[in-house]
């Protein structure tokens, strides 16, 4: 089998990790962004800003988990050469926990955190393992145009997966006047949180029988024959190796910083734009999954479109240009009365968004050796699941605090400004010559 951007072998290889971004933003789309989030502020609390706080805590509480357990998880990954095994794992717990949503019933408040809480964790911990096959598969050549490609084909997944959930949740709109009683018809939408499962366990098999593991690890020493504890001790070493030559991954380090500001305003879009749609504007849930397909079609055109622009302007560039997008939306999601208007600046959150996410993991993936990808893809895990409690928390607790998700939303222009500032510091050129000249210290 070749890897010089040739042949059959390495085009089913891109294609298995694009399907896992097409499998897993099932989960993201219906689960995080578009229904079960408001199903849970509206049906499962259904006491006023309360909801929105509790979601927050429960998405912040994975995203700690992942802090917490991805680096190192990420390290034992690149030590025992089983990143496909680890992700695996994860995405078996991302997928029996979205099928038990189902059996959420209004007024389950626990029981719908704690699932969120595991599922939630178990779709972040895979995204950073799949995302550190990106420099196996890629060159630096062509790693923003895999990575938008990959990102783009997720968006068509998300899409796919809204309009499953849509013919499920038909009866709702028809079963209460406006959407007024959000638990009168819950079965359907209970339903689109087993689809989901579904979806995510069928589509991501691609990505288990084409994705290859390349062991960086010394020949005839496996997985097998490194004990679970050993392997654990073994990547504290390698995080101390890391830190012992951590000024050698300053660029990369900076980005994370940068990373940390921006994708908290990203994330709160993420999980609140459903909320503040039928909150704010009357969206019904119909209503706001049809808004959520269209937004999907203009992030994968982003992603698509700035795959291929960033390949030529470089991802800093273009991550810079999509942060200037962002902050305009977010001023204009503040003064909007209207549902026309809305719909507007939904579609410009989603150009900026899949440009803006593709562009940051190939960034991370050309600043990253090789022999430490899924460790270092667990530090971009880290940024971005702190950057996620950041985002999420500061939202949930202006929103409960002020009863505005207007004054919530307006907040995130912070998030972007600074995002910008530490963006300028990063020297792209430095963070992919230390990715080069790395020598790797073998345990």
């Amino acid at each position: 089998m070749k890897d010089d951007g040739q042949g059959a072998d390495r085009r089913r290889e891109i294609f298995g990790f694009m399907m896992f971004d097409f499998a897993n933003s099932s989960y993201t789309t219906v689960i995080v962004t578009a229904v079960f989030n408001a199903y849970f502020v509206q049906a499962v609390v259904n006491q006023g800003n309360r909801g929105e706080l509790l979601w927050a805590v429960a998405l912040s509480i994975s995203y700690l988990l992942v802090m917490l357990l991805g680096p190192v998880l990420g390290a034992m990954a690149d030590y025992t050469g089983a990143k496909k095994r680890f992700l695996l794992g994860t995405y078996l717990l991302c997928v029996v926990f979205t099928g038990l949503l189902f059996l959420v019933k209004p007024g389950n408040v626990v029981p719908a955190m704690v699932f969120v809480v595991l599922s939630n964790f178990g779709y972040a911990s895979g995204e950073n393992f799949v995302s550190s096959f990106l420099p196996d598969i890629a060159g630096p050549r062509d790693m923003g145009r895999v990575s938008g490609y990959a990102w783009a084909f997720g968006y068509v997944g998300g899409i796919l997966s809204l309009v499953l959930s849509l013919l499920l949740i038909t009866g709702l709109e028809s079963g209460s006047a406006g959407g007024a009683d959000p638990g009168a018809a819950a079965l359907p939408v209970r339903l689109t949180f087993l689809m989901t499962a579904g979806f995510f366990a069928l589509a991501a098999l691609p990505t288990f029988l084409w994705l290859r593991e390349r062991r960086r690890v010394p020949a005839g020493v496996g997985p097998v024959s490194r004990p679970l504890a050993a392997a654990f001790r073994a990547s504290f070493g390698r995080l101390a190796a890391t830190y012992r030559k951590i000024g050698a991954f300053r660029e990369l380090m900076k980005f994370l910083v940068s990373f940390l500001m921006f994708n908290s305003g990203i994330q709160v879009v993420v999980a609140f734009a459903a909320i503040f749609a039928q909150k704010e504007l009357g969206f019904t849930p119909g209503m706001t999954v049809v808004l959520i397909i269209v937004v999907n079609i203009t992030a994968a055109a982003g992603a698509f479109l700035f795959g291929t622009v960033q390949d030529r302007i470089g991802p800093k560039k273009t991550v810079l240009v999509t942060l200037l997008i962002w902050i305009t939306t977010v001023i204009a999601a503040y003064f909007i009365r209207s549902r026309e208007q809305f719909w507007i600046v939904a579609n410009l959150a989603g150009l900026a968004m899949g440009a803006s996410q593709a562009s940051a993991r190939a960034l991370v993936g050309l600043f990253s050796p090789p022999s430490k990808s899924a460790e270092f893809f667990g530090f971009w895990g880290f940024s971005g699941k702190l950057s996620a409690i950041l985002g999420i928390l500061t939202f949930g607790a202006l929103s409960y605090r002020f009863a505005s998700n207007r004054l919530a939303i307006l907040s995130t222009v912070f998030f972007f400004f600074f995002g910008i500032v530490f963006l300028l510091l990063v020297d792209e050129e430095r963070g992919r010559r230390a990715a080069v000249e790395y020598t790797d210290e073998r345990s």
